[in-house]
């Protein structure tokens, strides 16, 4: 007998939508949870089903979005990982061009950035934070720009990863991703493996109740008004699984409506990351002013 398949274990059929498979999964997730009723192996196997199937789509998505008018969507779509189909395509998307700079790295007028620091790729790391430092945070940001830097930043060569940033009207950023034109502000939690709704305020896990990092990004789009500014926060898992913890939106707290944060397990982040970086306006170029500017926010 063959093993199901991806749509027939979240019981959707080979037509349904992104969004349709989304909420196929929380369902499925929640009824197989290990906390709620549910085994660790059919968990698994949800999880995986999932993570084929918004593969899937996902990458459909990021190649719809550099298509020109017209042009009919590449055929031959299959299940292969994410990343593996970026760096495999024959017909590579603009975030796979060769990197370009603006201004150009032999442009001797421009001084507020020079050659080696526009190049590298990450800048900055976890450090304290005035007289006392908290290890777990450290600990935290270290494993995120590890899962950045392995995820993000070899599949998409022009974007950059400045972390440990001082927010505009005081605070922090963990972490600040651009690419082309558009910039990613992430901060991380962690929080214990398991089963949490989420309502656009709080994260709930039965009885408790957790809010997430707040997240002002406001200043940060006022200071770069020609950049896409968008704020995310990663939920890290102790046991280091990134389908961990599972995080089911509210119907009014959907991440796709423009007043809702993103906030996402390890495996949702790097989805997103990929999707919204990739996709945006000219995602193979390095803006040195824009990095100077981050990197002058480091503390």
């Amino acid at each position: 007998m063959s093993s199901p398949s991806p749509y027939e274990i979240l019981g959707v059929p080979q037509s349904a939508s992104l969004e349709e498979i989304k909420i196929a999964y929380r369902k499925a997730a929640r009824a197989s949870h290990p906390d709620l009723g549910g085994s660790e192996e059919q968990f698994k196997t949800v999880q995986q089903a999932y993570q084929i199937l918004s593969d899937e789509h996902g990458n459909a998505r990021f190649e719809k979005s550099f298509q020109a008018p017209g042009q009919a969507p590449r055929a031959g779509t299959t299940s292969r990982a994410y990343d593996e189909k970026l760096r495999t395509s024959p017909q590579h998307p603009k975030a796979q061009l060769a990197t370009e700079y603006e201004p150009r790295l032999d442009d001797a007028s421009f001084t507020l950035l020079d050659r080696a620091r526009s190049i590298q790729r990450v800048h900055g790391e976890p450090r304290k934070r005035g007289l006392f430092s908290s290890r777990s945070r450290m600990s935290r940001e270290t494993h995120t720009i590890n899962l950045l830097t392995k995820n993000v930043l070899n599949i998409l060569p022009a974007a950059r990863l400045v972390n440990g940033l001082n927010a505009p009207g005081g605070g922090h950023f963990d972490h600040v991703l651009v690419a082309g034109y558009r910039m990613a502000v992430l901060n991380t939690m962690t929080l214990p493996e398991g089963y949490y709704a989420f309502d656009g305020n709080v994260l709930r896990h039965g009885n408790k109740m957790t809010q997430p990092p707040a997240l002002n990004i406001t200043g940060m789009q006022r200071s770069f008004m020609q950049m896409n500014v968008v704020a995310f926060t990663l939920v890290l898992a102790g046991n280091g699984n990134p389908h961990e913890p599972v995080i089911e939106y509210h119907r009014r707290a959907d991440p796709t409506l423009s007043s809702s944060p993103n906030v996402l397990n390890a495996a949702g982040l790097i989805r997103e990351l990929k999707l919204f970086l990739g996709s945006g306006p000219s995602p193979n170029i390095v803006d040195r002013p824009v990095l100077a500017r981050l990197l002058d926010r480091m503390y």
